[in-house]
């Protein structure tokens, strides 16, 4: 009895039924094309695949049984079965696994296959699950990276494809929930908190590591290359463009008056002051309003002829970054060096509460604004942004201003 089973993810529905041997084969084919590389031994034959999993399915022209190990590429056996004729095994590791398949007589006494699994050649399919900005930009640069490393075609889906597209010539671009035909492999690129889909804990590392850990690839940051051309200035005046809005308490500059005495000193050394996030503001004075929801291109273009950028743990921060601007970050809630670090003046303050976002002990719960794991509801909430004064901030950006 087969029972289907989908999941909705960013408005995509996804389906992860679980079906016998002949059916998946069957279904993968429909869905994917003839995606199994073909291995042949003897009087018998394997196909593999590693779509959502390492699939291994075994054909023979005999009734006998075959012992099968599937190795990573420290050699270490991460799965062992028997298998006959028309029978499979799929394992749960999702991620980039650089798979080794022995096979051996039932008696395990002859090695009668030893097949390394090869993406040369073959086409791959990246899923990004994520829609936020910050997660496409920090991800991205690492599907053409595996592109290279394994000499393969890399089609890719992002809720952003329109910033990429043109930039990346070697990659094929598909939308959101788009079926691709004749992979040989899939790896989906999110947050996922399951072993099984990531080899380290996402929260405790860079957030571009989430990329290079699930594709198998050495981390090096990365910045993407951007379909983005300079229009004209928005304005002839110098100015610094802020993001003051955010989506989580804990990522808030929270200082009393704070972003409304920096604004001041910026103004005072002749700067004008765009804020250039999404949503309103109120309460505060002396800035230029260019919030509302503007073209992704639009926003590229006023942070490139912006002095700098002073902003919060964001997308809008990545932007700036991903744009080759200089990015002033104030955040305290992650630890140094959890976003990016070139071209950046981070804010933090160490001899508080901070970093709760990368300590493994508490999980961000998304749907609470005021999540604050440590002192949520007491007068220590969001201390870490609390104690960053204004003078901290325009101490630490002197630099820029001369």
């Amino acid at each position: 009895m087969i029972i289907s089973k989908k999941i909705n993810i960013n408005d995509v529905d996804y389906d992860i039924t679980t079906y016998p041997s002949d059916v998946f084969r069957k279904l993968t084919i429909e869905s994917f094309g003839d995606t199994l590389e073909e291995v042949k031994q003897n009087d018998f034959t394997i196909h593999t695949n590693n779509v959502d999993g390492f699939y291994l399915e075994l054909n023979s022209e005999t009734d006998k049984s075959y012992y099968v190990e599937i190795l990573d590429e420290k050699e270490k056996v991460v799965y062992s079965t028997y298998l006959k004729n028309q029978m499979y095994t799929k394992l749960n590791r999702k991620y980039y696994t650089d798979w080794k398949v022995n096979i051996y007589n039932v008696e395990k006494t002859e090695k009668l296959l030893s097949h390394r699994f090869d993406l040369q050649g073959k086409k791959v399919f990246i899923v990004f699950e994520s829609s936020s900005l910050g997660d496409s930009l920090a991800w991205f640069p690492y599907c053409e990276e595996f592109a290279k490393k394994h000499n393969c075609k890399v089609v890719v889906s992002t809720f952003k494809n329109e910033m990429f597209e043109g930039m990346y010539p070697s990659l094929e671009f598909v939308t959101p929930g788009s079926i691709v035909h004749n992979i040989h492999a899939m790896y989906r690129l999110g947050w996922f908190y399951d072993y099984d889909k990531e080899p380290e804990y996402p929260s405790i590392i860079p957030l571009q590591k989430a990329a290079t850990n699930i594709l198998g690839l050495d981390f090096k940051e990365i910045r993407p290359r951007l379909a983005f051309k300079p229009k004209e200035r928005p304005i002839s005046e110098k100015y610094v463009t802020i993001g003051m809005a955010t989506t989580a308490g804990c990522k808030e500059w929270s200082y009393p008056n704070g972003w409304q005495t920096l604004i001041n000193h910026l103004n005072s050394l002749g700067y004008k002051v765009a804020v250039i996030q999404k949503e309103s503001f109120s309460g505060i004075n002396n800035v230029l309003d260019w919030t509302g929801d503007l073209p992704l291109e639009e926003r590229m273009n006023q942070l490139h002829h912006s002095e700098f950028y002073i902003g919060l743990g964001s997308g809008l921060s990545w932007l700036a970054w991903a744009v080759n601007k200089h990015v002033v970050m104030i955040s305290n809630f992650s630890e140094d060096g959890h976003e990016f670090t070139d071209n950046t003046t981070r804010i933090i303050n160490t001899y508080v509460c901070h970093g709760c976002w990368n300590n493994q002990m508490f999980k961000f719960d998304k749907g609470d604004w005021y999540w604050c794991p440590e002192h949520k509801g007491t007068d220590r909430q969001f201390e870490c942004h609390k104690t960053i004064s204004p003078e901290m901030v325009i101490e630490k950006i002197q630099h820029l201003l001369q």
